[in-house]
């Protein structure tokens, strides 16, 4: 188990992530945010400390993001990353990494839905050869 170190969200926090919210407009946020509470109250009942209790409830959180499969999964994730940052659930150490993750993923979601067209110049080329050869 990696060390966390932020500060951890106070027992009001488990409160505010059931109220209206705007970032629960997003499903994959409202689902995060959801495990977040359901976890921290359940170590809070459980008579854990406070902060084990945050740890609990941001291991919570991160197994309840989505999965990097799609483009718009990437999305969901990185607003789920961004308001866990936001709110204490991901310490600012891991966000580099899983936003760098979904930076990559993303990006490979790119690369597989628009696949590359031949630049001008490769183009150019191409119509030379095949001029040369007959074609």
């Amino acid at each position: 188990m990696s060390s966390y170190v932020y500060s951890y969200p106070s027992k009001n926090m488990a409160n505010v992530i059931g109220k209206r919210n705007p970032a629960f407009a997003n499903p994959a946020v409202a689902c995060c945010c959801k495990a977040w509470k359901r976890a921290y109250r359940a170590a809070i009942r459980n008579k854990e400390a406070a902060p084990n209790a945050a740890r609990n409830a941001g291991e919570a959180y991160r197994a309840a993001m989505p999965p990097l499969t799609t483009r718009e999964s990437c999305n969901d994730f990185l607003a789920c990353v961004t308001h866990g940052l936001l709110i204490g659930a991901i310490c600012e150490k891991d966000s580099g990494k899983l936003l760098y993750a979904a930076q990559v993923a993303r990006t490979a979601s790119n690369s597989s839905e628009n696949p590359k067209k031949s630049s001008p110049i490769a183009q150019v080329l191409a119509d030379s050869v095949a001029k040369r050869n007959g074609k």
